[in-house]
């Protein structure tokens, strides 16, 4: 369930005394995918292993011809049966297997969707999208992206968050790419197995008025360590908007630092109080970092500190604890 799908598998989803053959066959009937693992005793085995890959056949005739139903996943160096050869495979060393799997679920999930009438749609179904790396030796680097792709629906213009998510992530993918692109060809080929990418994302808020999420990346090409950096987004709607500091707290523009500084005094915990004190006039109202709930502020200060005091980088304010006119945005304690 970490991406939102529900998988089935006949070892841990048939009951003790169930019809064995009846659940399989449902299960196959109801089944939006069907994974097929490929190796080379399972190909040449018969009996029930070849009943189940006819029968994911047999229903994917009912799917149209550009929707992806089977995903054949090869074990080792086995030779494909005629009858998967028109489903493309991947291998299971492949570096991007995950990615590359999800980033197909999601296609299709996203052509389901859209099917739908936005009445149908809720606020939490959206699907992970994947940006290609698009650099030659994307194969051969760790990468991972999962962004929140969201759905026409009837709380929010989902066309106008989408497009502000998108162009943050690929502001930082562009960076990497051109990294990547003036990094020593020798270098590379010596160190590519240990590079990564992994861009990730957390939502602290998404109901009918907020939404407020995090981006983060995690990469690794070459240096004394890995580096970590951080982008949030915040939205308001009817009619949206994206959020800065000032338009949720009242405060002097030129009074940020006496603001955080007397929250990092209250509510810091004494490392945090001895460290982050030192970065606090490094905020700013354009890249002050910050999510929100009904009952948390968050300000996170990953991309001011070294990576020591990563553990340590993420204020949080109890709002309640709040004199009401402090809040300029009543609606994100209701």
């Amino acid at each position: 369930m970490e991406n939102g799908y529900s998988p089935w598998l006949d070892k841990k989803k048939i009951k003790v005394g169930e019809d064995w053959d009846y659940a399989i066959n449902k299960a196959l009937k109801e089944s939006t995918f069907v994974i097929l693992l490929l190796s080379s005793v399972s190909v040449k085995k018969r009996g029930y292993v070849q009943k189940e890959f006819n029968l994911a056949i047999k229903y994917s005739k009912n799917m149209l011809i550009d929707d992806i139903y089977i995903i054949p996943i090869l074990l080792d160096n086995c030779e494909v049966p005629d009858h998967l050869r028109k489903f493309q495979w991947i291998e299971l060393n492949n570096k991007n297997l995950m990615p590359e799997i999800l980033d197909s679920l999601n296609i299709q999930r996203q052509k389901y969707l859209e099917t739908l009438s936005p009445d149908q749609i809720e606020l939490n179904d959206f699907t992970k999208l994947s940006i290609d790396l698009n650099i030659p030796i994307q194969n051969q680097i760790n990468y991972l992206c999962k962004l929140p792709l969201f759905h026409k629906n009837r709380f929010f213009d989902h066309n106008f968050v989408n497009t502000f998510i998108q162009q943050k992530a690929l502001e930082q993918i562009s960076g990497y790419r051109k990294l990547i692109n003036e990094l020593d060809d020798h270098f590379v080929l010596q160190n590519k197995d240990n590079f990564y990418l992994y861009i990730s994302h957390s939502i602290a808020q998404l109901n009918e008025d907020f939404l407020s999420l995090s981006i983060v990346y995690d990469s690794y090409f070459g240096g004394a360590h890995p580096n970590t950096s951080i982008d949030t987004l915040n939205f308001a709607f009817n009619p949206e908007r994206t959020l800065r500091f000032y338009d949720v707290f009242k405060y002097n523009y030129d009074g940020l630092a006496i603001l955080i500084k007397e929250w990092l005094h209250k509510y810091g915990d004494e490392e945090q109080k001895e460290s982050l004190v030192y970065y606090i006039d490094c905020l700013t109202e354009d890249n002050i970092n910050f999510t929100f709930n009904n009952k948390i502020l968050e300000i996170n200060f990953t991309n001011q500190v070294p990576r020591v005091l990563l553990a340590i980088s993420s204020l949080e304010i109890p709002l309640k604890e709040f004199p009401k006119n402090i809040i300029k945005i009543e609606k994100i304690m209701n």
